[in-house]
């Protein structure tokens, strides 16, 4: 009896520096993949920004720039005497009254989506920016996680550690989310200005032409 004791105290003392071993393991393979994880979804994040911000941008030079076409057709009309001057007042109105209507279609959506974040998160942008990207860098990871092919050797050393597949996705996504939602004001800061003040510039040039063909 007592040397069966000692046997069963020896494997159970075995067994239990073994899965010691594998939830040591465990937890330095979770950390490395956090950390892998954070440095590509703070890259990909700085990636989308800049490719968004850049097309928004360019889109928005477009539509001035065919404003401003617009308008100087009607100037030239008006300066060769092809239209009268009420009409080309009438039709510089009636052309910017569109110009707005059509901002305000296209904006819109994007202006009812900044007003719902803001509100939901106490009209605090830099926290609403930080849920925002975290909500769709949790959803990102945790999708990405759950689409690695499952072994069943896998499955066994994580349960002989005390873990589950489904555990570790949510851990793994979460802290993911939690370094974004830290960190995506100050990467996003940067590409924000940029496209603010390239925007201002834009604006304000496509105001003094504006005035300039009123004059």
């Amino acid at each position: 009896m007592r040397s069966f004791l000692l046997i069963a105290s020896a494997v159970g003392a075995g067994l239990a520096f073994g899965r010691r071993y594998l939830e040591r393991g465990v937890s330095d393979r979770k950390t490395k993949a956090i950390e892998a994880a954070a440095v590509e979804t703070r890259r990909q994040i700085k990636r989308h920004a800049d490719d968004f911000l850049k097309r928004s941008f360019r889109s928005f030079a477009i539509a001035t720039g065919i404003k401003l076409v617009i308008l100087a057709a009607l100037w030239t009309l008006a300066h060769f005497g092809v239209m009268g001057r009420p009409y080309f007042l009438y039709g510089v109105m009636a052309v910017l009254a569109a110009f707005l209507l059509r901002d305000f279609w296209v904006s819109w959506p994007y202006v009812r989506l900044g007003i719902a974040e803001l509100s939901r998160y106490g009209w605090r942008p830099r926290r609403a920016l930080g849920e925002v990207v975290a909500g769709h860098v949790f959803q990102q990871v945790l999708q990405e996680a759950q689409s690695v092919p499952k072994s069943r050797s896998s499955t066994v050393l994580l349960t002989l550690a005390g873990h589950s597949r489904e555990g570790l996705e949510h851990d793994i996504a979460t802290s993911v989310a939690a370094i974004a939602r830290d960190t995506s004001w100050s990467d996003l800061r940067p590409f924000l200005i940029s496209a603010g003040l390239k925007t201002g510039a834009l604006m304000a040039l496509y105001s003094v032409c504006v005035f300039a063909l009123m004059a």
